[in-house]
């Protein structure tokens, strides 16, 4: 009874991609370079910048229940991981060879991952879990994906925001009420060419690049002006 429906939103998920391949294409060659760094050599530029350096660490994914962003086995390997605490919140920061993005709702899944190429990923723990959200940067493929009612477009009090950015969320209503003026501001004072998703009870962004552990920190500190400004309320009854 419902394949006719899984037709539509396959044939639109291929549209979407489609309309991001290019992208995508485009940021594998910028970023597959190998990253030929030692790990004393990070681990020297990590302490200062205040982390404790862990090198390889396999599990940490799992732990952080965010393997699901990721394509494959190589685009989910981890190099460089690293630790701190941000205003009591634990913080964790690694190298990836990918990331990716989902959301689900109203029975329609979605699903957009880069593979191949380098990316730092960087995650602050939040005081429980969230629906599903993801901050993407608005463009031809997001008012493609729109017109065929594969992406929501969440509009907030803030012209700029809705301008610059998309809202994909599991929960719109819950999203609305998150959305408060202060945590747009955090939002927009992210660090440049970094993307910012809730999934489950952890903030994740990525950027495309080796882990740098000084821009990490910065990227830290960034994600806890975020969690700080979202409304305790939120959390409640999840």
């Amino acid at each position: 009874m419902d394949t006719p429906w899984i037709i539509v939103v396959t044939v639109g998920a291929i549209l979407l991609g489609v309309g991001i391949a290019a992208l995508a294409v485009v940021a594998a060659l910028r970023g597959s370079g190998a990253d030929r760094r030692s790990a004393a050599d990070v681990a020297a530029a990590a302490q200062p910048a205040g982390w404790t350096y862990v090198g390889t660490d396999a599990a940490v994914l799992d732990r952080l229940r965010l393997r699901h962003l990721f394509p494959d086995a190589r685009s989910a390997r981890t190099s460089h991981v690293m630790h701190r605490q941000v205003a009591g919140r634990s913080a964790v920061a690694c190298g990836t060879k990918g990331r990716g993005w989902s959301n689900e709702a109203n029975r329609r899944r979605t699903r957009v991952t880069v593979s191949g190429s380098n990316h730092s990923m960087c995650t602050l723990e939040l005081p429980g879990p969230l629906p599903t959200f993801n901050l993407l940067s608005e463009g031809r493929g997001g008012a493609a994906a729109t017109s065929l009612g594969l992406l929501s477009d969440l509009d907030t009090e803030s012209h700029e925001f809705n301008e610059r950015l998309r809202v994909v969320t599991a929960d719109d209503r819950l999203a609305h009420a998150l959305l408060a003026p202060t945590v747009i501001a955090a939002m927009q004072d992210g660090p440049p060419q970094t993307t910012l998703q809730i999934v489950g009870n952890q903030l994740v962004s990525f950027r495309q690049g080796v882990p740098d552990p000084a821009e990490l920190a910065a990227r830290a500190a960034w994600l806890g002006r975020v969690a700080a400004a979202i409304p305790a309320f939120v959390y409640q009854g999840r």
